[in-house]
């Protein structure tokens, strides 16, 4: 069974030294945490967002992979473990920004949306 640090004061404040372990299994309910803090190229969140983590389903002998999505868009990251996961998540997140910035003129209202959002908590630290 895996498990996963999960700071309780998080939920409410997203600081604190205290971590609860929570079990992750194929039983387990969906986890849900805030995540903040930097992300690539000069930038970071500008405040905490909610991501859900779930371990994916392997057959026996398969190594584990872990899934950490954002439930709005379901802009997603993977790992082998949780930080890798949430690391790829927020390079993916902050990449698909700038991919969507560079379509904006040509982006469909729901695209155009998801940029909206995306503006909303990246903040550019330049």
């Amino acid at each position: 069974m895996s498990t996963i640090a999960l700071n309780p004061s998080a939920l409410a404040s997203a600081v604190s030294s205290q971590y609860t372990r929570i079990p992750l299994s194929p039983s387990a309910p969906m986890i849900f945490i805030p995540i903040d803090g930097p992300l690539c190229e000069g930038r970071e969140l500008a405040y905490p967002i909610m991501v859900k983590i779930e371990e994916e389903d392997r057959e026996e002998g398969e190594d584990r992979e872990f899934l950490v999505s954002e439930p709005k868009y379901h802009i997603h990251g993977v790992g082998s473990t949780i930080q890798e996961a949430i690391d790829d998540f927020k390079y993916i997140f902050s990449e698909y920004f700038d991919t969507l910035s560079e379509e904006e003129e040509r982006l469909s209202p729901y695209m155009y949306g998801q940029l909206a959002y995306l503006r909303s908590v990246i903040r550019i630290l330049h």
